[in-house]
């Protein structure tokens, strides 16, 4: 197929730094005293592109290991992870068993009928496994009385080839919260019985719960990509990995008592000038940003005003001199994840994964 033909100043950009993530890779091993380190690489790499940040990881940090959401995810990641391990943290479904056994590809067993499906599947051509015990998020893996049916099942557990066995912690970003000490005293409790097997609990948050928590591999997701995934002080030498850029379509002169975009949700209160920028709610910037968020242009935070619409939105750019076809930053070094999350009220993981394909990607 002929590749299609179009100025690259078409679009808005996307910009992502691939050293940056290598280095808050091996910044969270830091963190962790040397510990083994896994990166979650879901939801297309946290929106990041999952092709050149997996190939990143792989090859330039060490990263040997990675979860995944779903095997079609997975498939995916081994053509650019050859010889790497690959977790699915969905399990398997029935039939699927052959992809896995194609691939390479192992997957995380969240409930006794997986485990079971599993276990029957030829050992001779079967991968590895992990086990996922629910220890209080009541999510995915096996339930405390499926908990203690496996451990009390000698025949079955000796059938699998158990890799690794993990918990998930459900309220790691409050360090504070008493779930979290409750978590780690059940995972405790099931280590004992898995003495030989590798242990994992900690997610980005539980990677800066200290020690106790790191077992034998961190599981990041979020740090990785500059994000912070606790209510505190953003850990030292974590970079920001990712700035969108938009670029300002026209500059018009408002008067007092002129409203701007959809519903005239805002009004000016003086003479102003407003930029429209060439980026909206189908590139992922949703309405949560409505009359509240911020752009960073000239040194200077700029608010955006009105409605967020479809391909479009608005800024007070009154204060700064700045002409059409410029870019303005609407997040990145200075419009930051925490920033955003705050103003809109979406979570960190909400904002980096609603990052569109329509963004022209940049890779550094």
């Amino acid at each position: 197929m002929t590749a299609i033909d179009f100025p690259s100043d078409a679009q808005a950009t996307l910009t992502i730094e691939l050293d940056a993530i290598t280095d808050n890779y091996k910044r969270c091993r830091q963190l962790a005293g040397g510990v083994e380190c896994a990166a979650m690489v879901k939801a297309d790499a946290y929106g990041m592109g999952i092709a050149r940040v997996a190939q990143a990881l792989f090859q330039k940090a060490g990263c040997k290991i990675f979860f995944v959401a779903n095997l079609a995810e997975a498939i995916k990641l081994r053509a650019f992870t050859p010889g790497a391990v690959i977790y699915v943290l969905n399990g398997i479904f029935p039939d699927h068993s052959d992809y896995f056994i194609q691939h390479n590809i192992r997957p995380v067993l969240n409930d006794l009928e997986q485990v079971r499906a599993w276990a029957r599947v030829l050992p001779e051509n079967r991968p590895s496994c992990a086990i996922h015990f629910d220890t209080g998020m009541n999510r995915l893996g096996l339930s405390p009385d499926e908990t203690r049916l496996f451990i009390n099942d000698k025949d079955l557990r000796e059938r699998l080839d158990i890799s690794l066995i993990m918990s998930h912690l459900a309220c790691s970003d409050e360090p504070e919260n008493p779930l979290n000490a409750q978590q780690l005293a059940a995972f405790k409790a099931i280590t004992r019985h898995f003495p030989d097997t590798p242990a994992s609990l900690a997610n980005s948050g539980g990677i800066l719960l200290g020690p106790a928590y790191h077992f034998d591999l961190l599981r990041p997701g979020l740090l990785l990509f500059g994000g912070n995934p606790t209510r505190v002080i953003m850990p030292d030498k974590i970079k920001p990995v990712f700035q969108i850029s938009g670029k300002i379509l026209q500059i018009r002169t408002l008067e007092p008592g002129q409203s701007v975009g959809y519903g005239a949700a805002w009004t000016a209160q003086r003479t102003c000038q407003i930029a429209t920028i060439n980026v909206g709610y189908a590139d992922g910037y949703l309405q949560m940003f409505n009359n509240c968020g911020w752009a960073y242009a000239k040194g200077t935070k700029l608010p955006v005003i009105g409605r967020v619409s479809m391909d479009m939105i608005a800024v007070d750019v009154t204060d700064i001199e700045i002409s059409t076809g410029s870019d303005v930053e609407l997040l990145g070094k200075h419009i930051t994840l925490e920033m955003a999350s705050e103003v809109s009220t979406l979570s960190q993981y909400e904002i980096l994964t609603g990052v569109r394909d329509r963004y022209q990607r940049i890779y550094k």
